[in-house]
């Protein structure tokens, strides 16, 4: 018998500067930070809705990979305009990569300072 899984929690980013990655999720995504306990470094929790969460935890340097994949690991956030997201991206400057539209729903990809990929959907 398997465990049954009866939904999703949070995904966890590295960061390394965790006051810039702050600025980038409080003031390009919007959200809103949540109490985290004192884990011994610093971080931040975020409240995502529907009892989700995002989780930043700092790190000195990013772990290092000498042949990067092609794809990356991301979290995928639903918005409720696409195109209203990529205008007020391209308002802020933040650089924005297409998806290819193969799963049939516009995709915008973006990278935090420190690389995390997010995808917009």
């Amino acid at each position: 018998m398997a465990i049954t899984i009866s939904g999703f929690h949070h995904p966890g980013f590295l960061v390394t500067d965790i006051e810039r990655a702050a600025k980038f999720y409080e003031e390009v995504l919007g959200l809103v930070g949540i109490p985290r306990p004192d884990f011994g470094f610093a971080g931040r929790w975020y409240d995502l809705g529907n009892s989700q969460q995002l989780h930043l935890m700092s790190v000195e340097a990013m772990p290092g990979s000498a042949d990067p994949p092609r794809h990356d690991r991301h979290i995928a956030l639903n918005v409720p305009d696409v195109s209203e997201s990529e205008r007020l991206l391209h308002e802020l400057g933040i650089a924005i990569s297409y998806g290819s539209g193969r799963s049939g729903n516009p995709q915008l990809f973006i990278r935090d300072p420190d690389g995390n990929t997010i995808e917009l959907r």
